[in-house]
């Protein structure tokens, strides 16, 4: 257990009683978490009940960044030096914000008491500066100071991580830049916070901080600590000075540059003390991350997955040598002595060849069991485990195992689902996995693969329903995983079917829209269809919507969410010069690994494979005209975008109506802005596809 980092999580990560699980289950982390609770509510005037209660937590309590950093540091410390107790010490520890005075407090910089006081003051400070905005984007931060140049004073970068990038300033500069196109093309997400941390903002703060630092004696640290300001290994004499503190407020958080100097270090486990897995994440995306790496969160995303995601930890953690008693669980009794039952055996003397019993069934004198749950399915499941252990870096897989949880993405889930296809031949949408993305759900997944009650090859069924279905069509990684959160969000109670299966490299939009015509077909043999798709997807759709017509069959809708392929009047899309610019500039993101989504790729060979054909698929099309109405969901809210788009399919279809919908082309179909991409996409069907009459019942 000496090659093992201590992460701690920054602010916002904190949204509910995240240490509820290890309260309930863990006598050690509770007698420690009340005595700080002690501590900060007799130093600091708050009580820290809602961190472990669910029912303690009055309304907006989680927002105030005073109970959100007084928070983390008391649950990160509990975490920590509960793990140090049993013998777990760290080699290094990389705190992100508010997390490194969790990391420093750890080291023995300052005792609990004076920690608290510490935090107490820089949040207060914090909470009293003017109010700004502050966003992540999915950019690295060279990507975002050629884009940004001299344009957008008061703007500055907070925290710099392996792909994605925080921008913070005051609300009119913010604003400016939000409403502008300097960012178009990137997944940009508005933080829940309302002043703009770790910038010039937050000069009068760091004064007030730098005289609580000088207040409070502190020691040298006793472990090494990365340091915020400057992603190296903090200075030890340094890191006890105020200008160390007043520098982390005020400067930039280079967390890329930190997760460098750790994974450089030579830790091969890396455990996560704190809401989610927002630290595992960014240090599975470094370009230095090795899957042999292990990592371990102790708490998780999910709140109705705590107790399993802690008890997999504390295993995990046991595996590795940790000192953990299961017995102190609370809960799980001791369990008590008993004697087994005898064993039969045969009189036969263990030099004897066993000669005798030749033509007896040895099976009649065996005892007999039932067997055991997944038995039999031996040399298919260590199959599955090793391509699940290769995805995700860990050791062994049980079948609550979250992929999630354990620092997988959509992305790699993906890149698993070929693996499994191309060594078990199951097919296994993305989209039903991530439904459960457990190892025990894609365990049943592989083994129902071929079974009768699978939905037709080429299909996914997203949402169950009646009538005609609601058919999606995959993306430029033909995957329909993205469809799920729109699905579960539509208001209709017709099913939505996913169109998905495995298009050989090289493929055109013709080949590939004619294989998902045959797939729905199996659905649905007689129109009329209703049928659309995000991106690439919308583009195929399109031609496919085409053959349909072509066939005499009817498509009442065609649903193009933030996507769609230009009249070229039979020429290729590449002869449009904006179309051709702006696919060519997504090509080098993604061959230079430039961006989130050029990084996510550049670690995933297989689905850079596939993207780039499809693009290149793409802008060899020649779209042509269809006669049914077009509805364009538009992830923008210019009018001249709108108008361009109106011009571009003017003539390929019998109508075409543009609706403008929140977030951007990356984001529109996640939290928070689904939801109204849902209710217009049901305005959209309920307008054109107000019957569910067929001329054929569709297939179950």
């Amino acid at each position: 257990m000496d090659r093992v980092a201590f992460l701690l999580p920054g602010q916002g990560t904190l949204t509910g009683a995240a240490g509820a699980a290890a309260y309930r289950l863990q006598p050690s982390f509770r007698a420690a978490f009340d005595t700080w609770r002690e501590t900060v509510r007799d130093v600091c005037g708050v009580d820290l009940a809602p961190v472990v209660d669910e029912q303690a937590a009055p309304g907006g309590w989680f927002e105030d960044t005073v109970h959100q950093q007084l928070g983390l540091l008391v649950l990160g410390h509990t975490l920590g030096r509960n793990l140090m107790d049993l013998g777990v010490t760290p080699s290094a520890l990389l705190g992100n914000s508010i997390g490194e005075y969790t990391a420093a407090t750890l080291a023995g910089v300052w005792s609990p008491e004076q920690a608290a006081r510490l935090v107490h003051a820089r949040a207060t400070a914090m909470r009293d500066t003017e109010p700004g905005r502050m966003a992540a984007v999915t950019a690295s931060r060279a990507e975002l100071a050629a884009r940004l140049g001299q344009a957008h004073p008061g703007v500055e970068v907070a925290v710099a991580g392996p792909g994605r990038t925080v921008l913070a300033g005051p609300c009119a500069a913010m604003d400016r830049l939000l409403d502008g196109d300097t960012l178009d093309g990137l997944d940009v997400r508005l933080l829940d916070v309302r002043h703009a941390f770790h910038s010039s903002a937050m000069t009068e703060a760091a004064d007030a901080l730098r005289a609580a630092v000088v207040a409070e004696p502190s020691q040298a640290p006793a472990l090494r600590v990365v340091a915020n300001s400057t992603g190296t290994w903090a200075d030890p004499e340094h890191l006890r000075t105020p200008d160390h503190w007043a520098r982390q407020l005020r400067g930039t958080v280079r967390l890329e540059s930190g997760l460098t100097t750790l994974l450089d270090a030579g830790c091969d486990l890396y455990v996560e003390l704190g809401p989610g897995t927002s630290t595992i994440g960014a240090l599975r995306r470094h370009t230095a991350w090795d899957p042999a790496h292990t990592t371990v969160p102790f708490i998780g995303a999910e709140p109705d997955r705590a107790e399993a995601t802690l008890l997999r930890a504390l295993g995990t953690l046991w595996e590795r040598g940790a000192g953990i008693d299961l017995a102190e669980l609370a809960g799980t009794p001791r369990p008590r002595r008993r004697s087994l039952p005898v064993q039969s055996y045969d009189p036969v003397e263990p030099e004897d060849d066993g000669a005798h019993t030749a033509g007896r069934d040895a099976s009649a004198r065996a005892p007999q069991r039932s067997a055991e749950p997944g038995e039999g399915r031996g040399g298919l499941a260590r199959t599955v485990e090793r391509l699940w252990c290769a995805a995700l870096g860990v050791n062994g897989a049980s079948a609550g195992d979250d992929f999630l949880a354990l620092g997988g993405e959509s992305l790699s889930a993906v890149t698993l689902m070929g693996d499994v296809r191309r060594r078990t031949a199951a097919t296994v949408a993305v989209a039903d996995f991530l439904a459960d993305p457990t190892f025990g759900n894609l365990l049943a997944l592989v083994e129902r693969a071929g079974e009768a009650a699978a939905p037709p090859a080429g299909t996914v069924r997203l949402r169950p329903g009646t009538g005609r279905p609601v058919f999606l069509v995959a993306d430029s990684l033909d995957s329909t995983a993205g469809y799920q959160e729109l699905a579960a969000a539509l208001d209709t109670t017709r099913p939505v079917h996913g169109l998905e299966s495995a298009q050989p490299l090289g493929s055109s939009v013709s080949h590939i829209a004619g294989r998902h015509v045959a797939a729905l077909r199996a659905v649905q043999p007689e129109g009329p269809y209703t049928l659309g798709g995000w991106s690439f997807g919308a583009v195929v759709a399109q031609e496919a919507a085409r053959q349909l017509t072509g066939a005499g069959q009817r498509v009442d809708v065609l649903l193009c969410l933030d996507g769609y392929a230009p009249d070229r009047k039979g020429r290729p899309v590449a002869t449009d010069p904006a179309f051709l610019t702006a696919q060519l500039r997504l090509q080098a993101d993604v061959l230079l690994g430039r961006g989130t989504f050029g990084a996510k790729l550049a670690r995933a060979p297989r689905p850079r494979r596939v993207f780039l054909s499809r693009i290149r698929a793409l802008l060899r099309h020649r779209p042509r005209p269809v006669p049914c109405p077009a509805v364009v969901l538009t992830a923008s809210a210019r009018p001249a975008d709108a108008a361009r788009i109106r011009r571009a399919l003017a003539l390929l279809h019998t109508s075409t109506e543009i609706r403008p919908v929140p977030g951007d082309h990356w984001s529109m179909l996640t939290a928070p802005h689904v939801g109204a991409v849902a209710r217009e996409t049901d305005r959209a069907i309920a307008l054109h596809g107000h019957t569910d009459r067929t001329d054929g019942e569709p297939r179950p």
